[in-house]
């Protein structure tokens, strides 16, 4: 069946058009004008081999405590001061120990008192000229005196206060010579023998707990921004945030001598993994992977001599935060592609991209 020429002519234009325009350009358009597609590169040694993430902390205490006298009286002592830090076993509040002094000397003189009735006792039952039970009785009261003496050392000692551990003041809520009950709170304090730096991480650096010797983690303080403090895995909790699905990683960090760092305070915290991820030679960002129909992986190499691209297989090791570790197949100076390696094909030309 032939179809009139004047229902030709309309289809065969635009065939012819496009032929042209092929003939004209000697194929379909390339990425960029120079036909040459822009690649993303780097040269491996040329960095530190080591990635980092920052995250905001905020610092904490150790703990928070209120302490309280677990004695009634009146405070004749209070020598802290709000924001100070006490030392360990250093006073922090005490009451009037008149009264209680008292009650331990008059417990010593009826311990005294028991024991002379239970030296006579005894005496007196090695002669027979009393009963056993009489004996008895005078042993138990010389055992209840020793008691009671022990209880009134101790109230004694309940008169004061001290630090149990290096102690920030945060909050003084009574005044001195003001008569309390007991267990009414005097002071609270937080245990800055060491602060702590709360951070919230996705789930996948959660394995930080784990793997503690594969990343270094730092804290900067913006006011002073030329010094870092190390930081120690603490703890980490198991239940992400309800709204950011993430988890809350703590650290220990040694209180800074030079400047005053608070409990509430913001850091940033640096988490930057190590060198040497088990045996790697070297490192490679894991863009820079082409994952294989087998499995395994390869990379890019780019020539600058010719411009192409052409494949080799490595293998991979421990992945740090966005680097891979290559056990095998690259050497310090080759030059990878880090972006689009989707796209390549063996011997294709390419330029390295520098910027937008």
């Amino acid at each position: 069946m032939k179809m009139p020429r004047a229902m030709l002519l309309p289809l065969t234009l635009p065939l012819m058009a496009t032929a042209l325009m092929l003939s004209a350009c000697g194929g379909p358009p390339d990425d960029d004008e120079a036909g040459v597609r822009p690649v993303r590169v780097l040269v491996i040694g040329e960095d530190e081999g080591i990635t980092s993430r920052r995250f905001v902390g905020r610092v904490d205490a150790v703990s928070t405590v209120d302490l309280s006298f677990q004695v009634g009286g009146r405070i004749t002592e209070l020598p802290v001061q709000q924001g100070a830090v006490v030392a360990a076993g250093n006073l922090i509040a005490a009451l009037d120990p008149a009264d209680y002094r008292l009650a331990v000397r008059e417990s010593e003189v009826q311990l005294e008192q028991a024991r002379r009735d239970l030296e006579r006792n005894r005496t007196l039952l090695e002669r027979g000229t009393v009963s056993p039970s009489a004996f008895d009785q005078a042993k138990t009261q010389h055992d209840l005196a020793e008691v009671a003496l022990d209880n009134a050392r101790r109230n004694l000692s309940y008169a004061r206060i001290t630090a149990p551990f290096d102690a920030l003041i945060t909050r003084r809520l009574v005044d001195r010579y003001t008569n309390v009950q007991p267990n009414t709170t005097v002071v609270r304090v937080q245990d800055v023998t060491e602060l702590r730096v709360h951070i919230n991480v996705p789930e996948h650096l959660v394995r930080i707990s784990d793997e503690t010797s594969l990343f270094d983690v730092t804290a900067h303080f913006s006011q002073h921004p030329d010094m870092h403090f190390p930081l120690t895995y603490r703890e980490h909790e198991t239940e992400p945030d309800a709204v950011t699905q993430t988890y809350q990683v703590s650290f220990g960090m040694p209180r800074p001598e030079t400047f005053n760092v608070l409990p509430g305070m913001t850091v940033t915290v640096e988490i930057r993994t190590r060198d040497a991820l088990e045996d790697a030679i070297v490192q490679v960002p894991v863009g820079a992977l082409d994952m294989q129909a087998d499995g395994s992986f390869r990379v890019w190499l780019y020539d600058d001599e010719s411009g192409t691209v052409s494949p080799r297989d490595i293998s991979v090791g421990q992945l740090g935060l966005d680097q891979a570790a290559v056990l095998s197949g690259l050497s310090p100076g080759d030059t990878v592609v880090t972006a689009g390696t989707v796209f390549l094909r063996d011997g294709m030309r390419v330029r390295p991209f520098e910027k937008y």
